[in-house]
């Protein structure tokens, strides 16, 4: 007569696994040693810490078993029992294994669009995710369209939570972070932000460079355009005595246009200068425009008064 010891459970389940909504959990294993016979194995859940007491799951009957998808956060509880058919031998339960769900992350991004001038410092994008379980992780990717599903990988320089976009080539392009944690099935991918990127602004419309009027004359009005760009410009215009950008502002004169004086004779210069404080654009500069106000004409040889 061979007494052998009652069977033992020698690999325990995963005593406790992490897991995002929607996700699936590594198999949950048992091994025995000791006893005697042929082993037979059944799965149960539970509700509570506990290896009595559980309801079996049906088809759940070798000794490893992977619970179906976690659609719903909560504590799940499993243990297997392992009974072998040796005279005495019976069922031993196996230690509880559980699984917490939890609702999946979220993020937000920020900013959610920006245009910037080509070569200029844009704002830093940046991901706040919450939720989930476990330690984030980063990845960000840029896209020609606008979309969180083509784009490509950026690689391991931008793998934390603020990236710096480029601004050396013209043209919009979307970027987006996709945030994995060590929980299992823990994902989320930010929504996609633009980025555009425009050319430096400049003067497309110059003013007249020279006119010549007589004492309280009418000028042509002193005028400018602009492209490229973002944003909206402030003006101002300049007048000097000499021709060189190092005049004095002339207050009021802040438009598109300036209608120089011509009160006074001499010759002024005038210049304008466009300030933008949006999108890292700097100034854009006119082109020097001289003014000559001549004196009235006078008559200086007179016909002969008497004949």
């Amino acid at each position: 007569v061979i007494v052998n010891p009652i069977q033992t459970i020698t690999t325990q389940p995963l005593a406790s696994q992490d897991i995002c909504r929607g996700g699936i959990i590594a198999p949950l294993t048992v091994a025995y040693t000791d006893g005697v016979g042929t082993a037979t194995y059944q799965w149960y859940s539970n509700t509570t810490n506990a290896n009595t007491g559980g309801i079996s799951i049906s088809g759940a009957n070798g000794s490893s078993y992977t619970p179906p998808v976690f659609n719903t956060p909560g504590d799940y509880y499993y243990y297997a029992m392992v009974s072998l058919s040796g005279s005495g031998c019976g069922s031993v339960a196996s230690a509880t294994a559980l699984v917490h769900v939890v609702a999946d992350p979220t993020v937000t991004i920020t900013p959610s669009s920006q245009t910037i001038c080509q070569g200029t410092t844009p704002t830093n994008l940046v991901v706040t995710p919450s939720g989930g379980v476990g330690t984030y992780s980063y990845q960000w990717y840029s896209n020609t369209t606008n979309n969180t599903t083509t784009g490509t990988s950026l690689g391991a320089s931008a793998t934390s939570a603020t990236y710096t976009p480029l601004t050396t080539a013209l043209g919009t392009r979307y970027y987006y972070c996709i945030i994995t944690q060590s929980g299992l099935g823990c994902e989320v991918t930010s929504t996609a932000v633009s980025v555009e990127v425009v050319a430096a602004p400049a003067v497309n419309t110059q003013p007249t460079p020279t006119q010549t009027v007589c004492l309280n004359g009418a000028p042509t009005p002193l005028s400018i355009t602009l492209i490229n760009g973002t944003g909206t410009p402030t003006y101002q215009w300049y007048s000097n005595t000499v021709n060189a950008l190092t005049g004095t502002a002339i207050a009021g004169a802040t438009s598109l246009s300036y209608v120089p004086p011509t009160s006074a004779t001499g010759t002024l210069y005038y210049y304008c200068i466009a300030t933008y404080n949006s999108g890292g654009c700097t100034t854009a500069t006119s082109n020097i425009a001289e003014v000559i106000v001549n004196p009235i004409q006078t008559i200086t040889t007179q016909p002969l008064a008497s004949q």
